[in-house]
């Protein structure tokens, strides 16, 4: 039987076929999705899951699209949108269970208006609370995987695992929550009262923020800050990649670490440029640059 006719057949599943994919990223880039559904419910998301890992059919999951680069073109496969698990239950004035689904952005409002504190540094990023676990979202030091007490997750056998916080190892923008074909469906947080100190904290985190270029589509940083306290957006500028361009896709020259769609880039853009500027920081530094923004490849 056609893969077309086994996905069809699964309950309660609005299933697009041949779905756009540029409006459901930050960047504005992409070709089509051939399969696209978001799911209300984990049952769902299990049986989408099991379909997929028994016909060998690709996988690809969506949190907000604030940090991703999508292929051009038909890509086959199933994408899946966590937007619809977005729940978020307080279990005492402290702790909350928050679904993957659930932006980052609500989530810090959420607590200010509680009185609490602890997600500051997640100030101005958008995206959804699985994806920024997924790749431990933050701000400096600090990461969002620092505040869960467990993170629920659906493994490839079919079992809904909670991973305890120190079975989750994490550091900068990286975590193991992405490794081994894990699906994130929500975490337990707990935060802490605030104090008058958090609200100068969280003014920093978005003074920082407001530095970064606003107006045209792009999906955060580029690079990784490589190890040794270099700065990325500092080794691009000094390796003379502001403004270079590839198609409609151009470096800032704001900020160099920031790639921006003026309108019409195609992904094959974004992703010669991303190659360009990191040769050029290679050539200039023998530093290799590693990608912070998340590229889907298309599977066979």
């Amino acid at each position: 039987m056609a893969f077309r006719n086994l996905i069809q057949a699964l309950p309660n599943l609005d299933i697009k076929e041949n779905w756009p994919l540029a409006p459901l990223c930050t960047l504005r880039t992409g070709g089509e999705a051939e399969f696209f559904v978001a799911p209300d419910s984990i049952e769902s998301i299990k049986n989408l899951y099991a379909l997929a890992l028994k016909e060998n059919y690709p996988l690809y999951i969506l949190g907000g699209g604030s940090n991703v680069l999508f292929p051009d073109g038909l890509v086959k496969g199933i994408f899946i949108s966590t937007l619809n698990l977005n729940s978020l239950e307080w279990r005492t004035n402290l702790t909350a269970d928050v679904d993957a689904g659930f932006k980052l952005s609500t989530l810090l409002k959420e607590i200010r208006e509680r009185g609490l504190a602890g997600l500051e540094f997640a100030a101005g990023i958008p995206g959804t609370l699985g994806g920024a676990l997924s790749g431990n979202a933050g701000a400096g030091d600090h990461g969002v995987c620092e505040l869960v007490d467990y993170v629920i997750c659906l493994l490839p056998d079919g079992e809904i695992r909670t991973l305890n916080h120190d079975e989750i190892s994490y550091g900068y923008r990286r975590s193991s929550l992405a490794e081994g074909k894990k699906i994130i469906l929500s975490a337990r947080m707990t935060f802490r009262q605030a104090t008058p100190k958090d609200k100068d904290v969280l003014e920093n985190f978005l003074l920082r923020r407001g530095s970064q270029p606003h107006g045209l589509h792009n999906a955060g940083c580029t690079f990784k800050n490589p190890p040794g306290n270099f700065s990325a957006g500092k080794l691009l500028d000094d390796s003379g990649c502001k403004n270079l361009c590839v198609g409609d896709a151009v470096v800032s020259d704001v900020h160099a670490n920031f790639i921006l769609n003026r309108g019409h880039a195609a992904s094959a853009d974004v992703l010669k440029l991303i190659e360009l500027c990191a040769e050029r920081v290679y050539e200039r530094t023998g530093i290799k640059l590693e990608p912070e923004i998340k590229i889907f490849r298309k599977e066979s």
